[in-house]
C-alpha cells in the first residue's frame, strides 16, 4: 500500500547552555492516505517536537537527522524554507496546541481564515472568499459564523479559538493534517463533533491525520493506529484495539491505569511513580526502567529493541524477550503516597465560604449587539468543598470564574466571600489584602498567563514576593523548588523560561504558583486539560489531598466529566450563561434531569475503541430553555432549570 508519509530513524537534538537535549530519538513510522495515527505520551516526551520536525518548524538550535523522511513522495530532508512553504497548507497542515499563540490578536478571525484561503486560492473573488470563510467556520462547529467572523481572538472562548485554528488548517484542503492536542480546550460535546468531523474528512477527502493527544478517550474514538512515546522514543505501536485490549509495555499499562473513568470509587488514581527523565543526556538503557516496578537488570544497561507481538503490534520492552519472567499488568497497585486521594465525603455543611447571588455579566460584541455571558446565576460553595462547574465552551464558565476573582466586574448580582461583597468596590478595597492572598486562580491558558521573560523560579515565588510573605522554607528559591516537586516536576526546571517548557509543564508551573500562597479558595479553570493522564492523576490526587488535609475549597471548572465525577462533591451545569442543573455529583451522573446535562453525559469519550466507534452523538438544540423557566428542586440538593414542575425522584 502506498504511503503518504514515511519516517525512518528520525532524531532531533537541541543545543543549549546546559548541553545537548535529545528530544526525539530514532523514531520510525509510516502513514497511509486516509489513516489516523494517534501519538500519546506524557508531557515532554517529544510528541510536539516530532510533529514540528516533520514540517521543519523547529528553532535554529535544533539539529535533525533521518535515514528517510518522505511526504507525498517527496524527500524533504534537504528542503529549504522556500520549498517547505509550498508544501505547508497544501500537502500538510498543522493545528498547534495553544490557539492563542497561533492567532494574531490584531486581526479578526474571519480575516485570518480568509488569508489562509487566499494563500492557496489567490484567484477567488472577495465574495467567494467570504463564503468559504463562513463555510469553514460552520464546518468546525462555530455557531453564528457571520457574527463570529467579525470578532477578534480575545473575544472568543478557548474552545472557539481552537475551532478557528482548525478552520485555518483546513483552508488549503491538505492531504495530511497534524493535530497537536486539537481537543484539549474543547468540551465533550464539541470534542465529539470535532473528532467525528476528522473521521468524516478522512472518509470524504482521504486526508491522513497525525493526532497528538494525552486523552485516551479521544484516541479510542478517532484513531486507527496508536504510537506510545516515552523519553523521545516510540515504545509501543499497534492498532487502537490492540493498544487498549492487549497493551504490552509497562508504560502503556500505567497510562491506562491513570484514567479517572477506570478508577474505583473512593480510591486514589493510579499515578506512574517518579518523573520523566531529562534527556540531556538521556539515561542509559531503557529510559522507563527507574519508574518500572517490573524492570529487569538488563533494562538499566541496554535499551530494548522493538519486539513483534503481531504483524501490526510492536513494543520495546525486555519483558517480551522469551527469557523474561511473565508478569500480570493487573498487578499494578494504586499510588497511595502523600498526595493520595481520600474517599468522597458528603458536601460540607455550615456557612458558605462563597455565595454567588443572581450574577449577571454581559459583553458588547458590536455596536448593536451584546452577549449575556452569565445570566442570573446563583450557587454557594461551602468551606472544604470541591464544587465542579461544567458546560460547553462559551457557556460562561471562565467569565464566572473571572467575576469571582474580581478580574471582571459583573453588571448585576452579588459575590460574597467570607462575608465580604467583592462586587462592592469600597468593601473590596477595605479587604484587599485578604482577597489577594486568600484566593488564587489557575487560568485555562498557561501560555498567556505566564510571563515568558521570567524564569520558572521567579514565576512561582512572585505571589510571595509581591505580598511580602516570608517563605516557609527559608528562601524564595527553596520555596519554588518545593512547590515544583509538589506538582511532579524536577527543580532542574527552575531556571527555564515558559517557552522552553511543554504545554503540560507550563500548566504545572501555573498550579505551583497558585498553591504557593496556600489559599482558602482556589479557582481552577481547566487546570488539568493540558496534562497527560499520568500527571493529571498526580494533580487530581494532590487536589483531593489539599481538600482532605488542609481544608482547601475549590471552584473546579472542567470539560472532562470523568475528572469532575471523580473529584467533585457537587456539580453545576452551565448552558448559554444559565445554570441549568445543580446536584451532588453521584446524583447528577446517576439521574440527570435536564436535556443538556444528558447530552453532556452521553458525549463522554469512553476509553475503548470497540465501544466508541460508531457511537451516536447525543445532540441538544437548546429549545427547552424558555423565558418562563424557573429553578426547581427535584430531589434533595438537586435543582433543575425547567418548567417548574419537577419530575418524580427515581
Amino acid at each position: 500500500m502506498e504511503k503518504l508519509l514515511q519516517v525512518e530513524h528520525l532524531s532531533v537534538t537541541f543545543d543549549g547552555p546546559a548541553g545537548t537535549v535529545e528530544a526525539v530519538r530514532d523514531v520510525s513510522f509510516d502513514l497511509a492516505p486516509g489513516e489516523i495515527l494517534a501519538i500519546v505520551g506524557e508531557s515532554g516526551c517529544g510528541k510536539s517536537v516530532l510533529c514540528k520536525a516533520l514540517m521543519k518548524l523547529l528553532p535554529s538550535n535544533a539539529r535533525t537527522g533521518a535515514e528517510r523522511l518522505t511526504v507525498d513522495g517527496a524527500d524533504i530532508r534537504s528542503f529549504g524554507e522556500r520549498a517547505m512553504q509550498k508544501l505547508r497548507g497544501r500537502v500538510f497542515s498543522m493545528v498547534f496546541q495553544d490557539p492563542m499563540t497561533s492567532l494574531d490578536p490584531t486581526y479578526t478571525v474571519g480575516a485570518q481564515i480568509a488569508e489562509a484561503v487566499l494563500v492557496h486560492q489567490p484567484k477567488l473573488s472577495k465574495e467567494q472568499v467570504r463564503r468559504r470563510v463562513l463555510e469553514l467556520l460552520a464546518l468546525v462547529g462555530v455557531d453564528q459564523p457571520e457574527a463570529r467572523a467579525k470578532l477578534y481572538p480575545y473575544d472568543l472562548s478557548g474552545g472557539q479559538r481552537q475551532r478557528v485554528v482548525l478552520a485555518v488548517a483546513l483552508a488549503g484542503r491538505p492531504k495530511l493534517l497534524i493535530a497537536d492536542e486539537p481537543t484539549t480546550a474543547l468540551d465533550v460535546t464539541v470534542q465529539a463533533q470535532i473528532l467525528d468531523l476528522m473521521r468524516d474528512i478522512q472518509k470524504k477527502l482521504g486526508t491522513a491525520t497525525i493526532l497528538v493527544t494525552h486523552d485516551l478517550g479521544v484516541v479510542a474514538r478517532a484513531a486507527d493506529r496508536v504510537a506510545v512515546m516515552y523519553a523521545g522514543r516510540i515504545v509501543e505501536t499497534g492498532t487502537a484495539e490492540e493498544i487498549f485490549a492487549d497493551s504490552r509495555h509497562p508504560y502503556t499499562w500505567g497510562l491506562l491505569r491513570s484514567l479517572p473513568s477506570l478508577a474505583a470509587p473512593g480510591q486514589p488514581l493510579y499515578a506512574i511513580p517518579g518523573m520523566p527523565p531529562t534527556l540531556s543526556p538521556p539515561p542509559k538503557g531503557d529510559a522507563f526502567a527507574c519508574r518500572n516496578r517490573y524492570a529487569l537488570a538488563i533494562d538499566y544497561d541496554q535499551a530494548p529493541p522493538m519486539f513483534r507481538v503481531t504483524d501490526t503490534h510492536f513494543a520495546a520492552t525486555w519483558l517480551l524477550d522469551p527469557r523474561a519472567p511473565k508478569v500480570d499488568p493487573g498487578a499494578f497497585e494504586p499510588d497511595t503516597g502523600p498526595a493520595g486521594a481520600a474517599p468522597r465525603h458528603a458536601p460540607p455543611a455550615g456557612e458558605a465560604l462563597l455565595d454567588v447571588r443572581h450574577l449577571g455579566c454581559s459583553f458588547r460584541l458590536t455596536k448593536d449587539r451584546s452577549l449575556r455571558a452569565v445570566d442570573d446565576v446563583s450557587f454557594q460553595i461551602r468551606a472544604g468543598e470541591i464544587f465542579g462547574l461544567v458546560g460547553e465552551s462559551g457557556s460562561g464558565k471562565s467569565t464566572l470564574a473571572r467575576c469571582v476573582m474580581n478580574i471582571l466586574r459583573p453588571q448585576s448580582g452579588q459575590i460574597v466571600y467570607k462575608g465580604v461583597d467583592v462586587c462592592d468596590p469600597a468593601r473590596a478595597r477595605a479587604h484587599r489584602r485578604l482577597l489577594r492572598q486568600d484566593r488564587q486562580i489557575i487560568f485555562q491558558d498557561s501560555a498567556s498567563s505566564l510571563d515568558p521573560r521570567m524564569k520558572v523560579a521567579d514565576i512561582i515565588a512572585e505571589p510571595m514576593a509581591v505580598n511580602h510573605i516570608t517563605p516557609p522554607r527559608g528562601t524564595l528559591r527553596e520555596e519554588a523548588a518545593f512547590q515544583l516537586r509538589y506538582v511532579g516536576m524536577d527543580p532542574v526546571y527552575l531556571d527555564k523560561y515558559p517557552p522552553e517548557l511543554s504545554g503540560g509543564q507550563r500548566q504545572r508551573v501555573a498550579i505551583a504558583r497558585a498553591l504557593a500562597m496556600e489559599p482558602s479558595l482556589l479557582v481552577a479553570d481547566e487546570p488539568v486539560a493540558a496534562l497527560d493522564v499520568s500527571i493529571q492523576a498526580q494533580i487530581i490526587n494532590l487536589f483531593k489531598h489539599l481538600q482532605a488535609e488542609h481544608g482547601f475549597t475549590f471552584l473546579f471548572i472542567a470539560h472532562d466529566l470523568a475528572v469532575v465525577r471523580y473529584l467533585c462533591d457537587r456539580v453545576g451545569v452551565l448552558y448559554q450563561g444559565k445554570l441549568v442543573e445543580l446536584a451532588p455529583t453521584e446524583e447528577l451522573f446517576a439521574r440527570p434531569r435536564h436535556p443538556y446535562t444528558k447530552a453532556l453525559l452521553a458525549a463522554i469519550p469512553i476509553p475503548d475503541p470497540r465501544r466508541e466507534r460508531g457511537r451516536p452523538l447525543f445532540s441538544f438544540d437548546g429549545t427547552c430553555l424558555g423565558a418562563q423557566s424557573v429553578f426547581a428542586q427535584v430531589a434533595p440538593g438537586h435543582f433543575v432549570l425547567g418548567s417548574g414542575e419537577p419530575e418524580a425522584a427515581t
